[in-house]
């Protein structure tokens, strides 16, 4: 793939007074991967109308705006806007669920597995090794003993991708479901059985073994669990180049990221591609979009979904094509959206028009930026 190094798309925002929000911020990025992302449905993704009009819908003060009419990608992983909205909800169930166990007289028992690695790993070889070790894990007669030990129905899973000296870092959180009479003592017992159970299986796998550092087994309440599982959700969601700056200066990107090891969810390498227009970033982003394509993020154990009354889990595609509302306000014509999308603003802006002065805002924003739009009958 040829690409120009690309002008930095998103402001300096030191002189400007009002910092721009996460959404635009997001927009802006999406934008940027409409020209550079090697994933055919990120590059339509809400760029393309899947009909002839666009809609602009909302419910009224204190709501969010939203477009109708948009194509969706779904992708998790590689798309600022879809991932944000998937992770929202995934966030949501994540917490219900665990709180609602806890409700039950259960508590919770929550775990982070690494892997030693180095630059010399590619993102897949380090994807497939961590799936095949914890495979091997879940799929051993000794962990059906230690769930049977720990009246344990199941757990959450979420596999978390951030890069750092050391190259990529791919490693998963867990939040297990026990009997609320396990004590710390057993917990102990169990961390110090997986520890060697997860080294040995990712040596099978070909990888050098696990970080000491890393390792962590442990005892929570639901609100502990259902934060810290949001965090590592939340850190899976691109918060734009500006607050990443922002963490730095703050000391709490690098000196807290995931382990201290000083890693950065791999949105970074996007956003300071936006930024600096370094080809080497785009080369490892690109990669990083390979890597992630058809992979799951969060995983819910067999039936514990139904345990936890949460029902059917929808599909990240689904989530993503969800329409705010079922009334547009206005609609955008072909030639209007083509207008916004190549407006020098993110297209976030007809959405904050909207939100800050009603439908009349709207109105007014389009007139004056000269976007064609029709009235709703």
């Amino acid at each position: 793939m040829s690409v120009r190094a690309a002008e930095p798309p998103l402001e300096n925002y030191a002189n400007n007074p009002t910092p721009p929000s996460r959404r635009e911020l997001r927009w802006e990025l999406q934008k940027l991967l409409w020209g550079v992302s090697t994933l055919p449905r990120v590059r339509k993704c809400r760029r393309v109308r899947r009909g002839d009009l666009v809609g602009v819908r909302w419910a009224g003060e204190g709501t969010l705006a939203g477009f109708s009419g948009l194509v969706t990608c779904g992708s998790v992983w590689a798309c600022p806007i879809d991932s944000a909205k998937i992770m929202a909800r995934r966030s949501l169930e994540i917490g219900a669920g665990l709180l609602t166990w806890e409700g039950r007289g259960g508590q919770l028992v929550m775990g982070t597995r690494t892997m030693r690695h180095h630059r010399g790993h590619s993102l897949a070889q380090e994807w497939d090794a961590l799936r095949s070790a914890w495979d091997s894990v879940v799929k051993s007669s000794q962990w059906r003993k230690w769930r049977d030990r720990l009246g344990s129905p199941g757990l959450v899973l979420v596999v978390e991708v951030t890069y750092g000296a050391n190259g990529w870092h791919v490693h998963l959180h867990f939040v297990m479901l026990v009997d609320g009479a396990v004590s710390a003592e057993l917990v102990g017992e169990f961390a110090s059985w997986l520890d060697g159970k997860w080294t040995r299986a990712l040596e099978r796998a070909g990888m050098p073994g696990a970080l000491e550092q890393g390792q962590d087994v442990h005892l929570v309440d639901g609100i502990q669990a259902a934060s810290e599982l949001g965090q590592y959700l939340a850190k899976s969601t691109p918060v734009g180049a500006a607050e990443s700056l922002g963490r730095e200066l703050m000391g709490t990107w690098t000196k807290k990221a995931r382990g201290g090891y000083g890693t950065r969810p791999a949105w970074w390498l996007a956003e300071q591609f936006g930024l600096t227009g370094d080809l080497d970033l785009l080369t490892l982003w690109s990669e990083y979009e390979q890597g992630s394509k058809g992979r799951r993020q969060c995983t819910w154990s067999r039936g514990l979904r139904d345990l936890l009354a949460l029902g059917q889990e929808a599909t990240d595609e689904e989530i993503a094509a969800e329409e705010l509302g079922d009334r547009d306000l206005v609609h955008i014509t072909a030639e209007g959206w083509r207008q916004v999308i190549a407006a020098n603003w993110p297209a976030s802006e007809v959405l904050a028009a909207v939100e800050r002065g009603g439908v009349d805002g709207l109105r007014a924003f389009l007139v004056a930026e000269g976007i064609d739009f029709q009235e709703v009958a």
